[in-house]
């Protein structure tokens, strides 16, 4: 289940710095990155919500890195965005991603076993 969880986390990641299409990929990539780990994790009933708990506990390492990023640097006299609003933004993220990995990685059990029940 782990591979599959990185697998998930790594596809996030890398939907962020895609130019343009991260406006698109970004809100949809948790319910990608979940159907994709989640069919390499073969998350089951019992599993799936552990999934999404493990993807949506690794968001929280970038999570902290957007907010000590922002209080080491000198980011918010800069930018003009007070600290409260990225530690919104960046602990936001952590159950929208669980939310979408679950959903995610439901849709491909549902998938998967529809598709062994018509074989």
């Amino acid at each position: 289940m782990l591979k599959g969880a990185l697998i998930a986390f790594a596809i996030m990641l890398v939907a962020i710095p895609i130019p343009i299409a991260h406006f698109i990929a970004i809100p949809v990539s948790p319910f990608v990155a979940g159907f994709v780990g989640g069919g390499i994790a073969k998350a089951d009933e019992a599993k799936i919500i552990w999934f999404g708990l493990v993807v949506g506990g690794l968001m929280i390492l970038p999570a902290v890195a957007i907010l000590l990023y922002w209080q080491l640097s000198d980011a918010e006299r800069l930018l003009g965005a007070p600290t409260l609003f990225w530690a919104i933004v960046g602990f936001s993220i952590v159950p929208y991603t669980w939310f979408g990995t679950t959903i995610g990685a439901l849709m491909s059990y549902v998938m998967r076993s529809r598709s062994a029940s018509t074989d």
